[in-house]
């Protein structure tokens, strides 16, 4: 069997008004589960990849529902069982040029919970290749962010291949650090980081002027973070909650690469559209090491195919994302 790839992150049930309803007017909600991390393991699962996620959930009836959701894209799971409740967000999708709003309610949680020592990562990474995290999680708490560090030691002890996504929320940030003071002391440890430029102050602590090119400002990163080998960006253009133009950036071996652009002209739901993106990533750059080309169109390609399925995760397969990728494009009915 293949080495597993590790992905790290809290499981959130989401909770969203049918027919673009605004929340306080909603009388129902549609349910997803989903939480960063779980959306770009199960997106590698569905792709083939043998994927397992770290995380805590509640011993009830809603933690069995969500480990049961995980588990059915094949992904296997590694869950501390503790606390009493799981963490839950609100999505109101955004119309035209309304914009989607989040509402978080994941204080408490049993993830929120975890402590350093609690989980044996040594025994976790035995069989694995590669570790993934976000941004996400050490922005919960000091101690989110210890456990983070404590994995990402041992993670590179054991020689795995570190990713990250720098997954900038500014609201979640909100105990005694900001997200510059913590991130930088993590993302040395990643050999693979997605982010936008526009992060580079607020979570890096790195300067950048507004007319800085996408070569000069990842030189700098890689000046403060030598062991970083690939850095992603997302680009969006035209954008409104309903439609945008996508493309991304590729930087490795001092070399950027360009991918196409699509036009998504109906915006189903793009929650999710992201990891999507890095969940295709990793499995580029494990499936073409030499192809950067390559690994940037697949994994475009998935966070824009993402844009077209409700919900938090990825449902499209390899097969559709390299379909689209060479050129399967209209949106025909396949018979």
């Amino acid at each position: 069997m293949s080495k597993e790839i590790i992905v790290f992150g809290e499981i959130l049930l989401r909770l969203s008004p049918p027919n673009h309803l605004k929340l306080f007017k909603s009388k129902t909600f549609e349910v997803h589960y989903g939480g960063a991390e779980a959306n770009v393991g199960a997106s590698l699962a569905l792709m083939g990849h043998n994927v397992n996620l770290v995380t805590a959930l509640p011993q009830n009836e809603l933690g069995a529902s969500a480990e049961s959701e995980m588990l059915s894209y094949g992904m296997k799971t590694n869950i501390v069982k503790q606390g009493d409740r799981l963490g839950v967000y609100y999505f109101e999708h955004g119309a035209s040029e309304r914009p989607g709003r989040v509402l978080y309610d994941r204080n408490s949680s049993s993830f929120s919970l975890l402590k350093k020592g609690m989980i044996d990562w040594k025994t976790i990474f035995k069989d694995a290749k590669w570790f993934h995290w976000s941004g996400i999680t050490p922005a919960l708490s000091q101690d989110l962010a210890d456990v983070c560090e404590e994995a990402l030691i041992i993670a590179s002890e054991m020689g795995l291949t570190i990713s990250a996504d720098l997954n900038y929320r500014p609201t979640l940030w909100n105990y005694s650090k900001k997200a510059n003071e913590v991130m930088p002391n993590l993302v040395k440890y990643c050999d693979v980081l997605l982010g936008g430029i526009d992060d580079s102050e607020n979570c890096l602590a790195i300067q950048t002027a507004p007319d800085e090119s996408f070569e000069t400002v990842y030189k700098k990163w890689q000046q403060h973070h030598p062991k970083l080998k690939t850095i992603v960006s997302t680009l969006r253009y035209d954008a409104n909650a309903s439609a945008n133009t996508i493309g991304a950036v590729l930087w490795r071996n001092s070399k950027l690469y360009h991918s196409i652009e699509y036009k998504i002209s109906h915006i189903i739901d793009r929650i999710g559209a992201g990891d999507a993106f890095m969940a295709g990533l990793i499995y580029g750059l494990t499936s073409w090491p030499d192809d950067s080309q390559k690994t940037v169109e697949y994994a475009l390609a998935a966070s824009c195919l993402k844009h077209s399925i409700a919900g938090d995760i990825n449902l499209a397969s390899s097969n559709d994302i390299s379909a689209l990728m060479n050129g399967s494009t209209g949106g025909r009915v396949i018979r």
